[in-house]
């Protein structure tokens, strides 16, 4: 996840930054999503040393790398189309599960590490974190464009794992971000057709704001047999409306989620409240998948309707990967403590 100090953008934007990050996505604005994205970043010189620009000539089976295991196997593995030693990375007759980072974000970042050895301990799969960071560390619009030539190559690993014996029907996608809208890009290319699809906190950013592009290109409840999303940044980072066929809302999905009012003193892998709130998503989604950690979701219309009370009666289900799949919006309150439940 990378780290936004969102108040610096009051020295790039000057009185607008006032108005908020919603007023700067604003399509009445002057100012465009990407190129807000991209002058706050540059700023952050601690975190990356530059944006790239242009783009990239090299073949994609080297700017996107798949590392996969099992419980056998857990030290993730690089596998590539046609590898030689496929079955000692993944076991046919297993399920497997895709996880996929988002912006100026890479695979080896300890939630990934550790979302993958928590999808090992609690469900008997195999797991392929998706490493694209030679293809995301570039401005804002140029990664997005990237987003799909991922996905149409994530489309063409998992038609290889299918000839080598895992049906479409046993894929899971996760993905953070501008990951989870690859996610989308891949579910579309097969069809729709994969069984699950896990949406952390979907980027809006080019992709519902400051305009809808609409969801032949976005994640959206079409691109796999069962699509949830978790959204924790709501227009903010994140998107505004999930699209899924089940979306959940902690804390109303706004920000700043509960453990990142003081994110300098909570758990979190960045230091401000809204990107704090956009990465919350994987550690929510990661703590959901220890069945002992129950997130229940209530079923309601809106977050103010939630809150009164007028939803306590409806039908509710948990978030993350056991949920009873009932369909619908879903609201719930967290903690600002691990396990957050």
């Amino acid at each position: 996840m990378f780290h936004l100090v969102i108040t610096l953008a009051v020295a790039v934007f000057g009185d607008r930054a006032s108005a908020g990050l919603l007023d700067i996505f604003n399509v009445n604005t002057d100012y465009n999503a990407a190129n807000v994205m991209d002058s706050i970043f540059k700023v952050m010189s601690n975190d990356i040393q530059y944006i790239l620009t242009g783009d990239t000539k090299n073949p994609i089976e080297s700017d996107v790398i798949f590392q996969c295991g099992n419980r056998n196997s857990p030290e993730l593995s690089q596998t590539v189309i046609n590898d030689g030693n496929f079955s000692s990375k993944i076991v046919a007759s297993k399920p497997m599960v895709f996880i996929t980072h988002g912006w100026l974000d890479n695979g080896n970042r300890i939630w990934v590490r550790n979302m993958a050895a928590d999808y090992l301990k609690f469900v008997d799969t195999n797991v392929c974190v998706v490493d694209w960071s030679k293809l995301c560390l570039y401005g804002y619009a140029i990664a997005v464009n990237h987003t799909f030539r991922v996905g149409a190559y994530m489309a063409n690993f998992i038609t290889y794992l299918n000839g080598q014996g895992i049906p479409l029907s046993k894929v899971t996608l996760v993905g953070h971000s501008l990951g989870a809208q690859i996610s989308g890009h891949t579910g579309r290319n097969l069809g729709g057709k994969i069984a699950a699809i896990y949406g952390l906190d979907p980027a809006g950013p080019l992709f519902t704001m400051p305009f809808d592009v609409g969801p032949a290109k976005r994640l959206d409840s079409s691109d796999a047999q069962y699509v949830q999303m978790i959204i924790t940044s709501r227009c903010a980072l994140g998107v505004c409306i999930g699209d899924g066929h089940e979306n959940f809302y902690p804390t109303g999905g706004l920000v700043p989620q509960p453990n990142c009012v003081l994110p300098l003193f909570g758990n979190s892998e960045s230091f401000e409240q809204i990107t704090c709130s956009h990465s919350h998503a994987c550690t929510l989604f990661q703590m959901a998948l220890n069945p002992n950690n129950v997130f229940n979701g209530k079923k309601c219309s809106a977050y103010p309707a939630y809150l009164v009370g007028l939803c306590l009666f409806n039908k509710s289900t948990k978030m993350g990967i056991y949920s009873s799949r009932v369909g619908g919006d879903f609201y719930l309150m967290t903690s600002a403590f691990p396990p957050y439940t």
